[in-house]
């Protein structure tokens, strides 16, 4: 049932079937200028050709794909956590980040990143697990 359809899913093709498949109007095989000069009682000229294909991407560099990205939490200060999606949701037509994970990844990337530039000669550290790191009190606290 369309009604109990995932937000993002594809649409019910039973559904679809009952509604019906209008083809594609004359306005919207028409060029804007054309949908213009068509309103206005004048002729529209013939529609534009269909665009040529781009060409093949070139590969991507040398890492692999990643895998999907799996959630990650942490603990942090609801003052800090307000900041956050502040400055997230005031620089978005800025930064173009399209969600908020991808803000904080950036951010994390970004710290990393330093990290290994003052520590590690700029080299990436071997990747650790998640539970390889000690849980609980820190020690020499």
């Amino acid at each position: 049932m369309a009604e109990n359809r995932r937000r993002g899913s594809a649409p019910d093709k039973e559904a679809l079937a009952a509604l019906g498949t209008p083809g594609t109007s004359r306005l919207r095989k028409a060029a804007a200028s054309d949908v213009v000069t068509e309103l206005a009682g004048q002729a529209a000229a013939a529609p534009a050709p269909a665009p040529v294909e781009p060409a093949a991407k070139p590969a991507k560099a040398d890492r692999p794909a990643k895998a999907a990205p799996k959630k990650t939490s942490f603990y942090q200060q609801e003052e800090d956590a307000d900041r956050m999606r502040a400055a997230y949701l005031n620089t978005q037509m800025h930064t173009r980040y399209r969600s908020l994970s991808e803000f904080i990844n950036a951010a994390i990337d970004e710290k990393v990143s330093a990290l290994e530039q003052t520590y590690n000669g700029g080299q990436e550290w071997p990747p650790l697990a998640a539970r390889e790191i000690p849980q609980g009190k820190p020690l020499g606290s």
